[in-house]
């Protein structure tokens, strides 16, 4: 993927992520949802803003060996650290934008990419489903397990 792709691939996800931070405020057709969605341009710019850092680090590095999501999250996570100057303000800002309005459009690419390779899938059988019901339901217990014990932890 070249540059201009993915400028215009962040653009059409920027565009969808605003699009369902308005649709997911209540009542959408009501002032509430107007205001959701000015308010999220912020949050959305910033996050846009750590996702061009994180590649440009990527580009700009010497060791190619890790992808550039690995640079984006180590980046979000530099800058929301709180003490760091400024993170105060992008975790407001960001904190405006839906977890379900930022996580649709990322598991509708998501979907289109398995779709796009469905000969793999089937070649894979039913062995796929079963590992990933044990994925699904180990993910769960192992978070109930986490979540009991610093539970318990804080009374």
């Amino acid at each position: 993927m070249n540059y201009r792709q993915m400028a215009v691939f962040l653009v059409i996800c920027g565009l969808q992520i605003l699009v369902g931070n308005w649709v997911g405020a209540k009542g959408y057709v009501s002032g509430a949802a107007a205001a959701a969605f000015v308010e999220s341009i912020p949050g959305l710019l910033v996050l846009l803003a750590i996702i061009v850092g994180g590649v440009a680090v990527a580009h700009f590095i010497p060791w190619k060996g890790l992808p550039a999501v690995a640079y984006i999250v180590t980046l979000g996570c530099i800058v929301t650290i709180p003490g760091f100057p400024g993170s105060e303000m992008l975790t407001a800002y960001v904190s405006k934008i839906s977890f379900i309005g930022l996580c649709t459009p990322i598991l509708a690419y998501a979907g289109l990419a398995v779709g796009k390779d469905i000969d793999a899938l089937k070649s894979q059988g039913w062995k796929i489903v079963v590992v990933g019901l044990f994925v699904f339901v180990g993910t769960f217990i192992g978070s109930a397990i986490i979540a009991e014990i610093v539970l318990r932890m804080m009374n």
